[in-house]
């Protein structure tokens, strides 16, 4: 499990970003038309200039050109989990033990009535 977990915000950014496929010759003004404003700017040499988007568990830096296309992902960060075969197997092992559990109440219950 991550240290941070992605909430729901997060994961909409994430799939709107995943929407968007091949950013390559994409405009600043075609991304956040989809995507939402970013959360920051920074102007960087050669008039480049880096947005970043992020909400919780979710954050991505792009970096565009002087005429504002898409350059490249500097940086992302994805705090979705995908549950793997232990996990499956600790929810598994999760819901019998409860099974197990409500079946000793009943017969308990059972037991002195």
């Amino acid at each position: 499990m991550t240290m941070y977990t992605t909430t729901l915000p997060g994961r909409r950014l994430a799939l709107k970003f995943r929407s968007l496929g091949d950013m390559t010759g994409k405009t600043f003004d075609q991304i956040a038309s989809v995507v939402g404003p970013p959360s920051a700017r920074s102007f960087m040499a050669h008039n480049q200039v880096l947005y970043q988007w992020q909400a919780t568990g979710y954050h991505i830096a792009l970096l565009f050109d002087a005429n504002d296309k898409f350059l490249r992902i500097t940086s992302e960060y994805s705090g979705i989990h995908n549950p793997d075969a232990n996990d499956v197997g600790s929810g598994i092992g999760a819901l019998i033990g409860i099974l197990i559990l409500v079946v000793a109440v009943i017969v308990g219950i059972a037991s002195h009535c």
